[in-house]
């Protein structure tokens, strides 16, 4: 007998990449892990803007992009985006 269930996937995209990071059963649990992730992108786009001597302005708008604290919204495209999915999968 398989059991139907649903889980919660975290991870993160860009143009030539889809990492996935962790997955869990409950959309808390998810959250937690996700905004760890969003935090570590963060702390390494403020530390190349600080580094930067081109290409300021895209660090700037990557670090303004890693600061929204809402998986549903945040859009960093096409760089780094951490995200949560909903997956149903069969046990």
């Amino acid at each position: 007998m398989t059991r139907k269930m649903k889980v919660y996937v975290v991870g993160h995209s860009g143009p030539e990449h889809n990492s996935i990071q962790s997955v869990h059963r409950t959309y808390k649990g998810a959250f937690k892990s996700w905004d760890k992730l969003r935090v570590e992108l963060l702390q390494n786009a403020k530390y190349f803007l600080k580094r930067a001597a081109h290409n300021k302005e895209m660090w700037q708008r990557i670090v303004k992009n890693l600061s929204c604290k809402d998986p549903e919204k945040i859009n960093n495209s096409p760089h780094d985006t951490p995200y949560i999915r909903e997956w149903k999968v069969e046990e």
